[in-house]
Parts: structure tokens; sequence; C-alpha cells
């Protein structure tokens, strides 16, 4: 059996710690928890990092140090609320790349209080003309498709991946640059087979889940 690495057996023992603080309580520095649990500070830190990107400990601007992260309740997600864009969306934007013929919709996914996706989607311009000036920002992307241009979807091709936050989708998130984060994209086409959209939503792995259906029997 492999050996156990050391920064994990340290993530281990940090976690049982985080869990028995209440939220917000300051964490002890590495210097001190390097002592405690006899295991170097290059060893705690990448343990404390990783607890940070999970969103179990929020570290401070400066000298403000490190805390236990409130706990919030993580939000499960379907892929098909996410194809058919049923999440809350806030800061919708809509941007026309002309030399390219594309027409970009971009959207903040926010469940309760807080962003947990980001949503962004591209069409041709030349098949929705008039798209940028006719999209009022608060109907589902599809539904809006499907009324005023009269598409109709077919099943979509979807794939996911991990990839990393860019600095402006952490900014969306409020997450870090770099934090990893699940990248879910689909191909849209309708009943003719004739490509529509091209999706991706980019998911904080700390506050959504995302629930998949497992096929249907034949």
């Amino acid at each position: 059996m492999p050996a156990i690495p050391r920064y994990f057996q340290a993530k281990t023992r940090l976690l049982d710690l985080v869990n028995e603080l209440p939220d917000n309580t300051p964490f002890p520095p590495e210097r001190e928890l390097s002592d405690v649990f006899g295991m170097s500070r290059t060893t705690i830190r990448k343990a404390m990092d990783e607890l940070v990107l999970e969103g179990r400990l929020v570290r401070g601007a400066g000298r403000q140090g490190t805390a236990v992260a409130p706990r919030k309740q993580v939000r499960r997600i379907s892929l098909d609320a996410l194809v058919q864009d049923l999440a809350d969306r806030e800061q919708v934007v809509v941007r026309t790349i002309g030399a390219q013929d594309v027409v970009n919709v971009e959207s903040v996914l926010v469940r309760g209080d807080e962003p947990v996706g980001v949503r962004s989607t591209y069409l041709h311009a030349s098949r929705f003309p008039g798209f940028a000036e006719r999209y009022d920002r608060t109907t589902p992307l599809r539904k809006f498709l499907s009324d005023a241009y009269e598409v109709r979807f077919g099943e979509p091709c979807p794939w996911c991946t991990t990839a990393l936050a860019t600095p402006r989708v952490a900014g969306l998130l409020d997450v870090r640059p770099a934090t990893p984060v699940l990248s879910v994209g689909w191909l849209g086409h309708d009943l003719r087979g004739a490509p529509v959209e091209r999706s991706w939503v980019v998911l904080r792995g700390d506050r959504a889940h995302l629930r998949l259906s497992a096929p249907a029997r034949p």
C-alpha cells in the first residue's frame, strides 16, 4: 500500500480542527501548527492552501491571518437546469464580436445571496439579427430564442472538465484567480441538426455540486 502523503495527513488533521471551530474563528498560524503536529511549515502551508481553495478557510489581506470560513449550504444544480438556464441570474452582459459574426451572452448564476457560477453563450449574429437590441436580459436565453426566433432545440452534447478561474471569472465568482473550478460545456443544435449555441458554465466547486441523472434503461 503506498504511503499517505504528509501534506494529506496534515490536511486531514487540520480539517478536524476546522470542524471543531465556529465560523470566522481565527485559525492558528503555520508556525504554531507546525510545532503542534510535528510537521514542516511547508507541509502545513500546502495543506492550508488546499483548504482555502475548497472554501474551508479564508485568508485576510495583509496581516489579518487565516480564519474558518462561514459554513454555507452547498447548492445542488442539475445539468438540465444549467442548459435550460433556470438558475437565478444577474449582471447579464451582451457583447457583439462583429468581425467574427458572434454574439456573446454572459451571466452570473446566483443561488441565495452568492454567485455559484458564470455562464457564457456564443451565437452566430447572422442567424439572430438584431439580437443585442431585442434581448431583454431577463428572459431565459433558450426561451427567448424559441419565442423570438422560433428555434426548436434538440438534445445538447455536454462535456465536463476542470479549469482554473481566469481573473475576470474569479472577480465575478468572488474567488482568487487560478482557483480550480468545474467547467461544463455543451453544443446546442436545433431539431434539424444545425448548430445554435456553444455554451460554458464555470461553477465554484465549494458552493455548487452538479447533479447528473443516470441514463434511462432501454
